[in-house]
């Protein structure tokens, strides 16, 4: 595992990227910057550990102003375009893997560009924040059955009904059920870039 800063016009932004010599990478967005978030959370740790499982290359990040990164949290516009500097550095396609707030700016960043790459929106929290309707791109939901954050009928609303996957016994943040959630995510990561 190699830990970088890559410079996203002139803003410092910490990475940890794991090469693995694959034809596709997975690039991991965190949770909520002012709230603790960070690429160690638990959620993005289960995320890179299915990556790994698959042989996936992947690139995790810190948004500015969390742990090495520079800058300041910017309600989301300047973190969409530290997810895009980070999902040009591996120079080969990625699937994008955002959790909670990641998975918000994934959603933006996605609908912003011409071609979108894979989204897996993991706990996509639809009660805090405005989702762009991205039915008919190549987006997928995972989410908790007890997440207080969004409601079933809420993610139908971001993806196709048949692109969310919902664990019933997990709520927004996962805990105990990390490695439910890399079975999840692994399965369906293998089926996108198989």
């Amino acid at each position: 595992m190699q830990r970088l800063f890559l410079d996203n016009n002139g803003v410092r932004i910490e990475a940890l990227f794991e090469d693995t010599g694959s034809d596709w990478c997975a690039v991991l967005a965190h949770p909520h910057s002012l709230m603790g978030g960070n690429m160690y959370n638990n959620v993005v740790a289960s995320a890179w550990d299915a990556c790994l499982s698959i042989g996936l290359s992947a690139l995790r990040f810190n948004f500015r102003g969390v742990g090495s990164s520079g800058g300041s949290f910017d309600d989301g516009r300047g973190e969409m375009d530290d997810l895009a500097c980070a999902a040009a550095y591996p120079g080969r396609p990625v699937v994008v893997v955002g959790y909670s707030f990641g998975a918000w700016v994934a959603s933006r960043h996605a609908k912003r560009i011409d071609t979108p790459p894979p989204c897996i929106l993991v706990s996509p929290p639809t009660s805090l924040f405005s989702f762009p309707d991205m039915r008919g791109d190549p987006a997928w939901v995972v989410s908790g059955g007890s997440d207080p954050f969004s409601s079933p009928h809420s993610l139908t609303g971001i993806v196709d009904a048949d692109r969310i996957t919902v664990v019933r016994s997990a709520d927004h943040f996962w805990f105990g059920q990390e490695e439910v959630l890399s079975k999840v995510l692994a399965g369906l990561l293998g089926s996108i870039v198989g």
